[in-house]
């Protein structure tokens, strides 16, 4: 049977050197970003949201209706 020394946390040795040049994460603000540059906050953010949606459903139904213009044409010109 193996004697309990009484410590529970090892110390691990693996040979390394520790690096040269590594600058240690920074410390206060500078090292905070909690929200990046351009993302939208708060309630006015689901309006903003909402009307880029419905525009962009505005541009993507009247290119379809130009493809299919475009196609209707291209359709009786290949008839004549």
């Amino acid at each position: 049977m193996s004697r309990f020394d009484g410590s529970l946390a090892r110390s691990l040795d693996f040979g390394e050197t520790p690096t040269i040049g590594v600058r240690p994460a920074p410390v206060g603000r500078v090292g905070l970003r909690l929200t990046l540059r351009g993302v939208m906050q708060g309630p006015h953010k689901y309006k903003v949201l909402e009307r880029r949606r419905r525009h962009a459903q505005i541009a993507a139904r009247r290119a379809l209706d130009l493809i299919d213009v475009a196609e209707r044409t291209g359709a009786t010109e290949e008839g004549k």
